[in-house]
């Protein structure tokens, strides 16, 4: 780092480095939020735009308003114009603290009527490192997994265990994430770790039957288990709790005529694994 910037808190875990052309935003703050990068934004049939979500530099109003903000002014905040039909902002606001607390991840900054604010995570969603994501038809995944490295499967497999722990964690909590993707999967790099997002449609302290329970596990758990599958189609079986959950479910995350293709895939890898 150079003299002319600074290292500025994003989260307990992560800082950014900030120009100095930029460091009056910090020391004199404008009224309103300035707008570093817009992150994405969502638009109806007709055009209108109905999110926004940006990274900004808390504004005084932001400030006063989000005592979070003041210790990490730099986050993320999306926004919903206030004429679209939109979620609940302080639901997701509480959804995502009560996650803080279960998984160790940071916590959100704030909401108002039509906006959320959080910690904003200096990394990349899973589904952009998977080169398994939106290939049709499925099949196609496993001579995508045969061709790759193996260093790739392998580091791949490490970050499915780990997200794979931690919604298995939410879940012994009665807490069930309800939008479980792979672009719900935020792996940052310093340090290396998998960070969960998005809790808008979570559900906490569910007391349903066990068989509800248990597909709202499913649901949550689909994307990584059908990632699990693709990775040992290259790897060969492992070993470990998301080695036997993905096994054991294969029959419900593919089609009933791929089943035999998939099971006779992963033999020729455990085939190869063993006369490597």
């Amino acid at each position: 780092m150079t003299s002319d910037n600074a290292l500025v808190p994003l989260s307990r875990f992560h800082r950014i480095e900030v120009a100095e052309s930029l460091r009056y935003l910090l020391d004199r703050p404008r009224e309103k939020d300035f707008s570093l990068r817009s992150i994405a934004r969502k638009e109806g049939p007709d055009g209108r735009e109905l999110v926004q979500m940006q990274l900004v530099v808390a504004g005084r109003e932001t400030l006063a308003a989000h005592p979070l903000a003041e210790r990490y002014p730099i986050h993320f905040v999306k926004s919903y114009h206030p004429w679209s039909f939109h979620g609940d902002p302080g639901v997701e606001f509480e959804n995502h603290r009560a996650a803080a607390q279960i998984l160790d991840i940071p916590e959100p900054i704030g909401y108002d009527a039509n906006t959320f604010r959080t910690s904003f995570l200096p990394g990349r969603p899973l589904s952009r490192l998977s080169p398994f994501t939106d290939v049709e038809p499925q099949e196609q995944c496993l001579g995508i997994a045969q061709q790759a490295e193996s260093a790739t499967l392998i580091g791949l497999w490490k970050l499915a265990e780990e997200a794979f722990a931690q919604i298995r964690k939410l879940h012994a909590s009665g807490f069930f994430h309800r939008d479980m993707e792979l672009h719900n999967l935020i792996v940052c790099t310093a340090p290396i770790r998998v960070f969960l997002i998005d809790f808008e449609s979570a559900q906490r302290d569910f007391q349903g039957t066990n068989a509800e329970r248990e597909e709202l596990a499913f649901t949550d758990l689909a994307e990584i288990l059908r990632l699990a599958i693709y990775l040992q189609s290259g790897l060969g079986r492992q070993e470990g709790e998301l080695a036997e959950a993905s096994l054991a479910a294969l029959p419900r995350l593919f089609r009933a005529a791929s089943l035999s293709t998939f099971a006779s895939r992963l033999d020729a890898a455990d085939r190869r694994a063993v006369g490597a």
